[in-house]
């Protein structure tokens, strides 16, 4: 990077200098520039470099070319402050409209800046993060794709390095996850740990506080621990360098300790407590974990050199999977691997077997655009109110032009007016937004504040410059239009009161007010949309029964053995007879989490078709009685169906979408028919009702369940009502009696299921909240607008009231204008919210489809508040004297 200040504000720095003086300061600010490049980074160093000029530039060090010139510009400005604030006095209403829907809109813009700047910053803090990309795997089968997920083979990062010269360097990774360590004669939980090969401390820029960060990760058997995670095991007030060499037993191996690391910052979506070396894996696992093509449980990233065509590159990949997997030969899937680039990890959550920290990155660009239109919508508010009293202005600009005023000074106050107003707005949205934020934190799940706004960047360009900039740049088109409006009447037709607003000016604010109450439409149409999803989410039928289900980790400290399935039995059968308890059951996976896949299945009702893929899991035989799935065929597992000996395990249980994949004819057909998988013939003996595995995002796939499970499942408990700490507490203990020296540790399955539909429900909370905002905001400007049209015609009015009009004739007069602008935004809003809702819709496997009505129902709620508006409008001018109308001046 060149390490020079920017050249555009140098260059704005010399022209308001004196001459004089602007050598000494040039270079002043230039040592500076260059001490904060050696000490921070060079984005920092041009924010310090900006605030420094401002500092540096005081009037005295200003261009003085005529004294008495600057002294006028001086006065003038003065001048226009007092108009100003003396303008915005007298016209309390407009004032009082224009702040609360600048405020408004502001507040929502720094806050929802925050969320969105946090979120798409994720992983920039990493040195040369632009050159980082990660490696993604599609698989197919039979032409369809049946994976698209980050994991991929052990080899594929060292081939590609390999293949490929464009490729710096690489690092590969695998299983995320929970395991339990001993360490000084205590049992610790740890909720994500990471086996990463040598390369990782130095590939990405994690900060090392001890130990060797080149190193810590080359040999087997060492392990690496976070900040946190090592004052667990000291307590604060001892040195954690005295924990480098001492040893912690992770699953009953020894592992030296050779790091400790920072905690990964929130910004990263790689979490991690722990690091275990690579080969470490490798020694318990054997060269496949190094050398497989087939054992796809794996995660690569690299690092390009500098200059590379990234599309360039990715073309040149498509040919790395048919060389080395040889249309399925290898893997039995053909095998496409592309790069994702890093910045864009924690954007997308459509992948599968996600490692990572993700979020919906269409919610985030969403809430964006959601904040960027109230903003607008209060800035057209401010438009349209200055345009509508651009008559009331008029006489005032006449008088000013008449006595000697320039237009470009009259086109001044105006800007000096706007600027004023929304410097007030801006400074109230700063101290709402530090009173909110806990609001706003805890709505969203995060930490955030304002630092965020600080020490984000747009580019190379810090988030307060572009900010800064942004705001300026909309604050002049916003006071320019009004200003140009007012200058361009003659002086004598405004003074003699013979001019009116000309048609296009009468047009464009028209447009305006449909284009805000469009706005509107799609945000009330939203809301409601996504309160129904989520509520057809939440009240779907999932084929099974969560509720009241409470998962206890397995026993993962114990052996498996020839006992282990009967300590089993004999934890269900005393847990199931404590009161409040109905039932019991083991499982590798829990409704709602991931399965596991099954490829190359053969079928007897189709043998030529071996390249078949379903989703797994093992179970109990229990497992379908306490989550109540429906048996449609056959029978359910027994006890004798479990084996200690896996070989010995040779029954099964499908779904119907398995029924389906291996094509037999109905459920009572696969009764008893035979499939082929893990080298080894497999019967089936029932068939289950088709369930949601997962959430509703995902549609129903084929399913196949094993009567197998072992140390490291879940036990699921249903309970007959809201368990007790006494519950909970016996429930403990008879896990540690039967499986001691095992952590306890559990969840409420409706609980976690339901964080499927985190995003969603944040959604639907924020735009609840967007869309009273943008009705409020833009029923304010309606009301403006109409308090002008009163003005306006406030002798009409009297008139009308003499010749004896009642109120609800004056009700049309004032309403049928705007009425029409509201129903022609309904009539754009409604086809534009049907269409913005479908694509946010497709995400959903399974969804509720748009109601017109829905569209409707929004579309008449806002003619029900602008009609609300005016008739409270009216009724306020109904009651008013027709004499002292027929007097208005």
């Amino acid at each position: 990077m060149r390490s020079s200040p920017p050249k555009l504000l140098k260059k704005l720095l010399s022209k308001f200098c004196n001459p004089t003086l602007w050598e000494s300061i040039e270079g002043d600010l230039h040592e500076l520039f260059l001490s904060d490049v050696e000490r921070h980074s060079i984005r920092k160093a041009k924010l310090n470099y900006f605030l420094n000029a401002v500092a540096f530039l005081r009037y005295h060090r200003l261009r003085k070319t005529h004294n008495s010139k600057t002294l006028n510009n001086m006065a003038l400005i003065k001048n226009y402050l007092k108009v100003s604030f003396r303008d915005l006095k007298r016209n309390k209403t407009f004032t009082g409209i224009n702040l609360t829907g600048l405020i408004a809109g502001m507040t929502v813009s720094l806050l929802m800046l925050q969320y969105v700047l946090f979120e798409t910053g994720f992983d920039r803090f990493h040195k040369d993060s632009d050159r980082i990309y990660r490696v993604i795997n599609d698989r197919y089968q039979n032409g369809e794709l049946i994976q698209h997920g980050t994991i991929t083979y052990p080899v594929i990062g060292p081939t590609l390095k390999k293949d490929f010269p464009e490729i710096e360097a690489f690092t590969r990774l695998t299983y995320s996850g929970r395991a339990y360590l001993e360490f000084d004669n205590q049992l610790f939980l740890t909720n994500q740990f990471l086996i990463a090969d040598e390369h990782f401390p130095s590939f990405f820029s994690f900060e090392m506080l001890e130990g060797v960060k080149a190193t810590c990760l080359d040999d087997a058997y060492t392990i690496v621990l976070t900040k946190s995670y090592a004052e667990k095991l000291y307590s604060n007030d001892q040195d954690l360098n005295a924990l480098i060499g001492k040893f912690i037993e992770f699953n009953g191996n020894p592992l030296k300790i050779t790091g400790i690391m920072a905690d990964p910052p929130t910004d990263s979506h790689l979490q991690f407590e722990l690091l275990i070396s690579y080969k470490t894996f490798i020694e318990r696992a054997g060269d496949g974990a190094d050398n497989s093509w087939e054992w796809s449980d794996f995660y690569h990233y690299v690092r390009l050199k500098e200059g590379i065509d990234v599309a360039s590159l990715d073309e040149k990949m498509a040919d790395f999977g048919v060389r080395y997997f040889k249309q399925g030969e290898v893997s039995g899937g053909e095998e496409k691997f592309f790069l994702q680039p890093l910045s864009e990890a924690h954007l997308n959550n459509t992948m599968e077997y996600e490692i990572g920290q993700v979020t919906n990155g269409k919610i985030v660009w969403l809430m964006l655009s959601i904040a960027i239109f109230i903003i607008i919508i209060a800035w057209i508010n401010y438009i349209n109110l200055n345009t509508s009293r651009a008559i009331q202005r008029a006489k005032e600009v006449g008088i000013r032009k008449s006595i000697g005023a320039l237009r470009g000074q009259v086109i001044n106050q105006f800007l000096v007016e706007t600027l004023t107003l929304n410097m007030i707005a801006l400074i109230i949205s700063l101290w709402l937004t530090w009173i909110l934020q806990p609001s706003f934190n805890q709505l969203t799940g995060l930490d955030l504040s304002m630092l965020v706004l600080w020490n984000a960047s747009v580019g190379q360009i810090p988030f307060p410059l572009f900010f800064a900039f942004v705001l300026l740049v909309s604050l002049f088109l916003v006071a320019i239009y009004p200003a140009l409006l007012v200058t361009r009447f003659g002086t004598q037709d405004i003074l003699k009161g013979s001019f009116k607003l000309k048609g296009e000016i009468v047009w464009l604010r028209k447009g305006l007010v449909i284009f805000q109450f469009c706005i509107a439409v799609v945000l009330i149409t939203a809301s409601i949309t996504i309160s129904r999803q989520i509520d057809f989410m939440l009240n779907q039928d999932l084929g099974v029964d969560i509720k009241n289900t409470m998962v206890i980790y397995g026993p993962s400290q114990s052996q498996w053995d020839s006992t282990f399935i009967s300590k089993t039995d004999r934890l269900k059968n005393e847990i199931s007879s404590l009161a409040g308890v109905h039932l019991v059951t083991w499982s590798s996976r829990v409704i709602g989490e991931r399965m596991g896949r099954i490829f190359q299945i053969k079928s007897s009702a189709d043998p030529e078709a071996a390249n078949l893929t379903s989703n797994f899991f093992n179970t109990d035989h229990t497992f379908s009685e306490l989550y109540g799935m429906q048996l449609m065929a056959g029978r359910d597992f027994l006890p004798e169906d479990h084996n200690f000996d896996g070989d010995l395990v040779k029954n099964i249980v499908i779904n119907q979408s398995a029924v389906k994949l291996l094509k037999f004819k109905d459920e009572r057909d696969a009764v008893g028919k035979t499939v082929y998988f893990w080298n080894k013939n497999w019967t089936i003996i029932g068939i289950v009702k088709d369930f949601h595995q997962r959430s509703l995002h995902s549609k129903i796939e084929p399913v196949v369940l094993i009567p197998y499970f072992d140390t490291s499942h879940h036990i699921s408990i249903k309970l007959t009502s809201e368990p007790s700490e006494s519950l909970v507490s016996s429930i403990e203990k008879k896990f540690k009696n039967v499986f001691p020296g095992n952590y306890f540790d559990y969840f409420f399955l409706e609980d976690q299921y339901l964080a499927n539909y985190s995003d969603e429900m944040r959604m639907g909370k924020i735009s609840t909240i967007f869309t009273f905002l943008s009705i409020l905001i833009a029923t304010l400007g309606l009301y403006g607008l109409i308090a002008i049209t009163v003005i306006r015609k406030t002798k009409e009015i009297g008139m009308r009231k003499v010749l004896g009009a009642s109120t609800g004739q004056l009700l049309g007069l004032l309403s049928k204008e705007f009425l029409l602008l509201v129903f022609l935004a309904s009539l754009i809003g409604a086809p534009l919210s049907y269409f913005a809702l479908s694509e946010w819709k497709a995400g959903f496997a399974y969804s509720e489809e748009i109601s017109i009505g829905i569209v409707a129902l929004s579309s008449i709620a806002l003619v029900f508040v602008s009609m609300l508006t005016i008739v409270l409008q009216t009724q306020k001018i109904s009651g008013n004297n027709p004499i002292k109308s027929l007097r208005y001046e």
